[in-house]
C-alpha cells in the first residue's frame, strides 16, 4: 500500500489539504461539466473517468461530501445555477418497484446526511446499483448538471443517502448512453473472489482507450522492432530493462540503468498510456475487447486497456478455508505447515510414521498437553493419532479482553507467533484459520515489514481496493482490487490474498493475509455493516468497526509494538 500511517490529527489536515487541493485545480463548475460532458459524450468523444475522485492517503479514514470529486462538493451557489429542467419532472420517487440509482464514478459516496459537509459512511463502485428508499429530500451541496433529471439527494438501502448528481443517475434514466458500455461489471459478492483476476507475464502498456495501431507503435516500439520478423511477435517486449529505459525516459527523472519506481510506471495526462505494469503485477477484468487493428485487449476494472496475449487468468476456486467452530471442530486445533508433515502412532517410549498429513489441513487436537519424546514434541489428535509440533500451527483459545460492552461482543484475535486468526463472539471462539503477517526484519528498518502490535477496531471496509507501492528488496508492487479489505490501523488491514498460498508464514508488507474465502468470512462477520448495494463502508461513533487485537504470545492483548517506522507498503 502506497500510504503510510500517520497521526489522526495529521492525516486529517491532509485529507483536506488535498480535497482543496483537487478542486483548486479547475474551478468546480468547470470541473463537474467537464466530468459530466465525458461521462455522456458520444462513443467518437468519449474518454476514460480516470481521476474522478481523488481519495484520501489514508485508505482506513471517511472523506466528506465535500471531497467527492464526482458531484457533491460545491454548495448550489459556488457552483452556479442547475438546469432548469434538471429536476422539473422529479418528484419524490415512489420506491415500491425498487427505484435505483447506479454510480457513474469510480467510487460514489453514501454520506450520513443530504448536505455538503456529512461524512461518507459507505460508497458504490462505478457499474454498481443500490435501492432508493425515498427522495429526492434536497440538493444543498448536490449540484445538477446539464440535462440530468431527477437530481437531488436519495435516502438509499442501508440509511445513507446519495447525491443524484454529476457521477450517479436514476437507473431509469440512464438508458442506452454510452457510458453503460464502459461501465465495470460490479464485484460478485457471494464468490469466494469478487472479479476475474489476472497476472501480468511480461512489462506492457495499459491504455486510457482501445489505441490505434499508430499509438500501440509510439507507446511501445520495443514490439515493432525489426527481430519481430525473426519469429518474435512482441520484438522482446516483456524485457524489464526495455521497460526501465522507456519509463526512466518518460519520466525524465530517472538514468536508464535506475531502479524503477511504481510513480515512474504512470502514463502522461492526455496520451494514450494510462501506465506500465510489469512481470508479476495484477489487475482486475472487465471484459474483453478489440482495438481498430485487431488486437486483443482485456478491458480492467480501473478502466485502462491492456493486451490480452500479456496475462496469464487465474482460476476463482480451490482456495484453502479456515473452520467455523462448533461442537464437532473447537479449539484448540492443529494447521499442518509442512509438505511432508506426517501422522505418528505411540510405540513404546517412539513414535513411528504411520502417513502423510496433506499441507494446510485442519486438524482436531485432542484437549491435552504435548508430550515430549526424544527431543521432539508430540500433539495427541482426536483421532487419536500423533502431530510433530515443528511441522503445524496449534491454535488455542484465548480469553477475552476484560472490557467487552457486551457477553457476546464481536473481537478478533491475530497471533504473530502462531500466524493464526480466530473470530470471538465474547469467550466463544466461532471462526479460526492461519494466515500470513508482515515479514520481520528488525536489523533492517527498510525491509521489515512487521505487523503492527496493539488493540484496534476496523475503520472502514471495502470489497476491493487496489494496493501499489515500492519495496526495498521487492521493487515495485501493484495488485488491482485486492478482496475482501479490513483496515484497522492506517495502511495495515486484513485482506484477502490470491497471490500466494504461503498461510501460516510471514509473507506480507505489514497486512494480515488471508485467504479469500477466509477474508470474505470476516469481511461479512465484521462490523461496520456493508449493506446490500454497497461496496464499502467506514465505521462511525455510532457504529463502531470490531475490535482486533494483534499480538506475540508474551504480549499482553493490547500491548502497542511493531516497527519504529512503517516501510512505504
Amino acid at each position: 500500500m502506497r500510504h503510510p500511517a500517520t497521526p489522526s490529527s495529521i492525516r486529517r489536515l491532509v485529507v483536506a489539504s488535498l480535497a482543496v487541493a483537487s478542486l483548486a485545480s479547475a474551478s468546480g463548475c468547470d470541473r463537474l461539466d467537464n466530468l459530466w460532458s465525458r461521462a455522456t459524450a458520444p462513443d467518437a468523444a468519449a474518454e476514460p473517468l480516470d481521476a474522478a475522485l481523488t481519495l484520501p492517503p489514508d485508505p482506513s479514514l471517511p472523506p466528506l461530501a465535500a471531497d467527492d470529486a464526482g458531484g457533491s462538493a460545491l454548495d448550489p451557489d459556488d457552483a452556479g445555477a442547475p438546469a432548469d429542467d434538471a429536476g422539473a419532472d422529479a418528484g419524490p420517487v415512489d420506491a415500491g418497484p425498487r427505484t435505483m440509482i447506479t454510480a457513474l464514478g469510480w467510487r460514489t459516496g453514501i454520506v450520513e446526511a443530504p448536505q455538503a459537509n456529512a461524512h461518507w459512511i459507505g460508497y458504490v463502485r462505478a457499474g454498481g446499483q443500490i435501492a432508493i428508499v425515498r427522495g429526492p429530500v434536497g440538493n444543498d451541496g448536490c449540484p445538477a448538471r446539464r440535462d440530468m433529471r431527477g437530481a437531488g439527494w436519495y435516502e438509499v438501502e442501508g440509511s445513507g443517502f446519495v447525491c443524484v448528481g454529476p457521477l450517479a443517475m436514476l437507473t431509469s434514466a440512464l438508458g442506452n448512453r454510452p457510458i453503460t458500455r464502459r461501465l465495470p461489471t460490479p464485484p460478485d459478492i457471494d464468490a469466494s473472489m469478487p472479479f476475474t483476476y489476472a497476472r501480468s507475464t511480461r512489462a506492457t502498456a495499459v491504455y486510457r482507450w482501445l489505441p490505434t495501431e499508430e499509438e500501440e507503435r509510439a507507446t511501445e516500439p520495443e514490439r515493432f522492432a525489426p527481430r519481430a520478423a525473426a519469429g518474435d511477435p512482441d520484438g522482446g517486449a516483456g524485457d524489464a530493462a526495455t521497460t526501465t529505459i522507456a519509463t526512466a525516459s518518460d519520466a525524465g527523472a530517472r538514468s536508464a540503468d535506475a531502479q524503477v519506481r511504481i510513480e515512474d510506471l504512470e502514463g502522461l495526462a492526455g496520451t494514450a498510456l494510462m501506465r506500465r505494469t510489469l512481470r508479476g503485477m495484477y489487475v482486475s477484468l472487465n471484459r474483453e475487447a478489440r482495438a481498430p487493428g485487431g488486437t486483443s485487449f482485456w478491458h480492467t476494472q480501473s478502466g485502462g486497456y491492456i493486451r490480452a496475449n500479456t496475462l496469464s487468468t487465474l482460476r476463482g476456486d480451490g482456495y484453502f478455508q479456515g473452520v467455523a467452530l462448533d461442537e464437532q471442530h473447537h479449539l484448540p486445533i492443529a494447521v499442518a505447515l509442512s509438505t511432508v508433515t506426517s501422522s505418528y502412532q505411540a510405540s513404546g517410549r517412539a513414535m513411528s510414521a504411520i502417513g502423510r498429513v496433506p499441507r494446510l489441513a485442519i486438524i482436531q487436537l485432542a484437549d491435552e498437553p504435548p508430550v515430549t519424546v526424544g527431543n521432539e514434541q508430540y500433539y495427541h489428535t482426536a483421532e487419536g493419532f500423533f502431530l510433530r509440533s515443528r511441522q503445524v500451527r496449534v491454535v488455542t483459545r484465548h480469553e477475552p479482553p476484560a472490557d467487552l460492552s457486551a457477553p457476546d461482543e464481536k473481537w478478533i484475535d491475530v497471533n504473530l507467533d502462531h500466524q493464526s486468526v480466530v473470530a470471538y463472539e465474547g469467550a466463544r471462539p466461532v471462526y479460526v484459520t492461519v494466515a500470513s503477517t508482515g515479514r520481520r526484519n528488525r536489523s533492517n528498518p527498510e525491509e521489515n515489514y512487521e505487523t503492527i502490535q496493539g488493540a484496534f477496531r476496523i475503520l472502514s471496509k471495502h470489497v476491493a481496493t487496489t494496493m501499489d507501492g515500492n519495496s526495498a528488496n521487492d521493487g515495485p508492487y501493484s495488485i488491482e482490487d485486492v478482496p475482501w479489505v479490513m483496515y484497522f490501523e492506517g495502511s495495515f488491514a486484513l485482506h484477502g490474498a490470491f497471490w500466494h498460498n504461503g498461510f501460516g508464514a510471514m509473507h506480507s508488507h505489514g497486512c494480515v493475509n488471508m485467504s479469500p474465502p477466509d477474508a470474505r468470512w470476516f469481511y461479512n462477520w465484521t462490523e461496520p455493516h456493508v449493506a446490500p448495494g454497497w461496496n464499502g463502508a467506514y465505521a462511525t461513533v455510532q457504529h463502531p468497526g470490531t475490535r482486533v487485537y494483534v499480538h506475540y504470545d508474551e504480549q499482553v492483548l493490547g500491548t502497542r509494538g511493531g516497527p519504529d517506522r512503517v516501510p512505504q507498503h
